[in-house]
This record gives structure tokens, sequence and C-alpha cells, in this order.
């Protein structure tokens, strides 16, 4: 028999004879308890405070850890029993309804980047778990300002082409960790055969394939990413100016030097902390300032700085473009674009792009898998179902597990455990964990009036194209006589 004991804030409660549990890799997982109430007490109110701890325990083992957070209506009759219905969700939630980050992320490995964000939220009960990346870049300059831990995590994971969970490792602690999908073991196969559906309990298992969010060419644009190389630039002194303008906007300077002499600069960040320089900058903006008296009218300054400029990066899944066109015998090509200027680096990019298209760039099966008292599946695994029918051949494949949902019913002589676990064949994660600021990390402005909007053009097949009045801003060469050209021009009818 499974025994169901329940505590808010270390006070032992009752609920309704039902309980359901929905864990999620990355959504905050929840419960709802329905008429709650302290034990053998059915005429006394009871109002737990908002944000109190509350632990469900199974035969002794915890099962969920979480905070109230809401409550529906409570019936406030003197006559009637006292119940309150609650709403508990996941210590999970405070990745994104915590503290803000307000640090700068420099010259660190992406383990080093996703110990530094650890270690600032670990008063949260947080700390690093399991971190077995491939992809570990170096991060040159990023600032976290205003994001929440939960928007790093997921732009970490996406550069490192990983995922990312939790996992609870005790009362008080829960685990982060960054697992690249090629390094994900297989923990569980699922045999599709009558003898294995009745060793494991499985009630039911059936399956849904969808393209909502399918794309097979993914286009990704940020407004600032460092350029590629360095550029040199010369600025003439007129003796009596000290503030210079430059071609471009800085992302770092890397040396200023006046006839042979190098001099020293900082930020103006730095500036105000009372770091001395002869020269100070503000990334972002494309001028440098002295703090020299005078230097006189003629002299060159020449300064290297690494840029800040647009950045685009394509990244496609040709047999799937293939696939479709044979198919519906049309172009096959199937795009999404993506405005992503907290990304920094056109490597970054190019690695988003390819993450996106890896996890998105096929039609996505869902396996939804039954089981009674038996708990076989955990979230964040990696599983295999094994299936020899060939008119199902293409459900024989790895998944993840996404979701997981516990309904537990009692009667009066025993406890009856159903579990319903949602497995998905893209390994995509990502979900809305907070509806009023989940996605702030890709947040781009609006065009202020008189700007005008950049037109890509991808040129794959031999043309003719007739241009009047047209200056060529940007090419760039990606592979497979792909050529990625960004024109601004005026078309003259032919």
């Amino acid at each position: 028999m499974n025994i169901v004991r329940i505590y808010i804030a270390n006070q032992e409660v009752c609920c309704s004879n039902q309980i359901e549990i929905n864990e999620e890799v990355l959504n905050t997982s929840s419960v709802i308890l329905n008429k709650v109430q302290l034990i053998n007490d059915r005429y006394t109110f009871y109002m737990p405070k908002d944000y109190s701890n509350c632990k469900i325990y199974i035969d002794n083992v915890l099962k969920f850890n979480g905070i109230i957070k809401n409550s529906g209506d409570v019936i406030l009759n003197p006559a009637k029993p006292k119940f309150i219905d609650l709403q508990v969700l996941d210590y999970k939630c405070l990745l994104s309804e915590g503290k803000n980050l307000d640090f700068v992320i420099v010259n660190k490995t992406i383990t080093e980047a996703i110990n530094q964000v650890v270690d600032y939220i670990k008063d949260y009960g947080f700390e690093v778990g399991t971190i077995n990346i491939t992809n570990d870049t170096i991060i040159g300059a990023y600032s976290t300002l205003d994001k929440a831990p939960y928007d790093m995590f997921q732009y970490l994971a996406e550069i490192s082409e990983s995922i990312w969970s939790t996992r609870v490792i005790d009362e008080d602690t829960i685990a982060i960790d960054f697992i690249s999908t090629d390094l994900l073991t297989t923990s569980k196969t699922i045999e599709f055969n009558e003898s294995y559906f009745i060793a494991n309990n499985i009630e039911n298992i059936q399956y849904s394939f969808g393209t909502r969010d399918y794309r097979n060419k993914q286009f990704i644009l940020s407004d600032n990413v460092y350029a590629s190389i360095d550029t040199t630039e010369l600025v003439l002194t007129d003796g009596f100016t000290k503030n210079f303008l430059l071609q471009n906007n800085i992302a770092e300077i890397k040396s200023i030097t006046i006839d042979d002499t190098i001099y020293s600069f900082a930020t103006n960040t730095e500036k105000d902390l009372g770091i001395y320089a002869d020269f100070y900058y503000t990334q972002g903006n494309n001028y440098i300032e002295t703090n020299i008296d005078v230097i006189p009218s003629g002299n060159e300054i020449i300064v290297i700085y690494t840029a800040l400029v647009d950045g685009r990066q394509v990244s496609q899944n040709r047999d799937e473009i293939e696939r479709i066109s044979s198919q519906i015998l049309r172009n096959g090509e199937i795009t999404r674009y993506e405005n992503r200027n907290d990304i920094t680096t056109q490597s970054e990019l190019l690695a988003t792009a390819n993450s996106i298209i890896k996890y998105k760039g096929i039609p996505e099966i869902n396996l939804t898998v039954i089981t009674r008292n038996n708990d076989l599946l955990n979230v964040g695994q990696k599983v295999v179902f094994n299936i020899e029918d060939l008119n199902l051949i293409d459900l024989k494949t790895d998944y993840l597990v996404k979701t997981k949902k516990t309904l537990i019913t009692a009667n009066d002589t025993d406890t009856f455990i159903q579990y319903t676990y949602e497995l998905s064949s893209n390994f995509n994660a990502e979900n809305v964990i907070n509806y009023f600021d989940n996605q702030r990390r890709k947040r781009k402005g609006n065009l202020d009036k008189g700007k005008y909007i950049t037109r890509n053009i991808d040129i794959t097949n031999t043309a003719t194209i007739l241009f009047d009045n047209f200056e060529l801003r940007e090419i760039e060469v990606l592979g497979n006589n792909t050529l990625d050209a960004n024109l601004d021009f005026n078309f003259k009818e032919v």
C-alpha cells in the first residue's frame, strides 16, 4: 500500500483522495491540492502563508518539494467544513522569479559561466550538478544585467548545443545539470510487445506527431556582435578636441598609440570606480575621450579595437528540405527568423542556429506512456522506443522524457498511482517558464522613425539579376555554392 503524507510549513495536513503531481524538464513543476485541511479538524479554518514550504512523501520517499503560490476560493461559512484548495510550485520557479543577475561574464568557458551563475543563486538552494558538454567554448564578454538565471541557462545551453535541467538532491538542494544531447546515456528501452506491457504495468502507449514549431532553415540575426577581425583606425587631432569619433561602435579596445607611444585606456564604468587612464570609452558607443590636457594638432591617434557589427547566421537541414520538396513537388524550405540581441559573437549565433535546427529541424513525434503503480521513467531521461512494426518504424528512435504526471488516488483500502509520461523525439526542452517575461533575453526594440529594414537575399542558383543604383554592403560565402548577400538597392523594371 502506498502511504502519502503531506507537510506544509512542517505541519502535517490532509486533502482530497486525489492528487496530481506535474513534473517537467524546464517548465515549473506543480501540484494542485484540493480540500486541504488540518488532520482530523474539519471545522477549524486553515490558511497557510504564501511561499510556505510544502513536501509530499510517498512511502517516506520525497516525491515533491515546493512552495505555496495560490489558493482557490474558500467558503467562509461557519457551519461548513473548512477546506482550501492550493497550488504548489517547485523551487525551479525561483530561477525566473528570484533575484536577477547583474554581473559580466568575461573570458570564461561555458562550464565556468555555469558555475558563476549558480554560485550567485546558491542561497536559493541551487548547486552545480552534472556538466558534460562537448562545445565548452570561451565567452568573450557577456552582460547578464537584468536577466534571470533561467534566461542565462537557456542561453548557455543554446551556444553549447546542450540541454539543461534541474534535479532534486534532497529537501534543501536542487542541482543544475548541463548535458550535450549526444552525450545523454540511454536510461531505458521501452519494448513494444505484450510481455513487456504486462511486466511493467503499462496501461497504454499512444503517439502523435506535429510540425507546429518545425523549420528546416533557421536565420539568427543580431544588431551587435563582435567583429571577427579587429579594426585599426587613424584619428587626426586638432589641438583642442577631447572626444574622438570612430567609424564603428566599440566592443573592446585593444590598444591606443600616438607617435609610437602607448597610452592607457579603460571603460567609463571603470572610470566611475576610480580607475585612472589616458583614454576612456563606453562599450556600444563610437567615440573615445581623453584625460590628456592637450594633444597637439596634426597628431595621429592609432586605435585598434574590436567593433560591434550586424550579425547574421544561417543553419539548414538539407536532407529535410529535399524530403519535403520530393513530397510536395515544390520548394521544400520551411524558414524561421529570430532576432537575438543577447548574443555577442558570430560563432555563438551559428551555434544557436545549429542548436535550433538540431531540435526543431525534424517533425516532432510525441509518445504518451501510461503505467499503473510502476514509476517507470523520470523527466530528463533519454529512452529508446523499440518497435519492429514496419508501418510504425518511424517511431523507433530516441526520446526525451519531457513531462511526468503522477495521479494518486486513495480509497478506504488502498492507494493507487497512475503515471503518465510524455516523450519527445526532437529533444526540445524550451518552454514558457514564466508567462510574463520568459523570453526577455531575446527582445528586440521597435524600429525608429526613418529607419529601414535590411533585405537579405540567398542566391543558391544561377540567375540574371538587373539592379539600378545599388550598393553591395555585405556578402558571405556559406558553403555548398551558397551566398548570403546583404544588399541595399532599387529595382529596375525589365
